[in-house]
């Protein structure tokens, strides 16, 4: 049985669809960086995190999600990045999770509010949580969006919280209590 060697630009040619990468806040193109993904990418997701001891400086951690998959190299020269700083995502759940450094209590801890994700991401990317809520939990974040949004028309905070209660958990408790939750909306927003 003859024994095949892979060389290393066939390695190199490899795809895949879910990709991280690191941006720094201090580069001249940063906001046109995220500015491209946000508008030219379905499905992403960010979040800024401060130095801690073994980092020097503030960075941005980019989830990239893709539909078709691509060389590291492709979307590297296409978002004009360093191939250094962006490598293949191996489990998306436990990537989304590292935005908010939720399994890693060494670290910073960041509130799910602090994450930046595309409409089309958020289902994906808050059910990487619903393991670790109730529903207890989760009402009551309903209950503080509802009062975070208290400005708003009580037609655009329900149209808003469709979109914020995509996972599956959020949305079934979102539908049990559906009732309850209109009328709350009213009394907070229709003052």
């Amino acid at each position: 049985m003859k024994k095949y060697e892979t060389s290393s630009e066939e390695v190199i040619e490899k795809r895949y669809r879910h990709f991280m990468f690191i941006l720094y806040p201090e580069w001249e193109n940063y906001e046109e960086i995220l500015q491209d993904i946000k508008g030219n990418f379905k499905n992403w997701a960010y979040i800024t995190h401060k130095p801690e001891s073994e980092e020097k400086k503030e960075h941005t951690h980019v989830i990239l999600s893709l539909d078709n998959p691509r060389t590291i190299e492709s979307i590297c020269k296409r978002l004009e990045i360093p191939t250094l700083l962006c490598q293949k995502i191996r489990g998306l759940r436990g990537a989304c999770r590292y935005l908010v450094h939720k399994d890693n209590e060494d670290k910073i801890q960041y509130d799910l509010k602090d994450v930046f994700v595309s409409n089309s991401f958020k289902d994906t990317f808050f059910s990487s949580f619903d393991d670790l809520l109730s529903e207890t939990d989760m009402l009551e974040n309903i209950y503080d969006f509802i009062r975070d949004h208290k400005d708003c028309s009580s037609i655009e905070v329900e149209v808003m919280l469709t979109q914020f209660v995509c996972s599956v958990n959020y949305n079934r408790v979102f539908k049990r209590y559906y009732n309850t939750l209109v009328k709350y909306i009213h009394s907070v927003c229709d003052k």
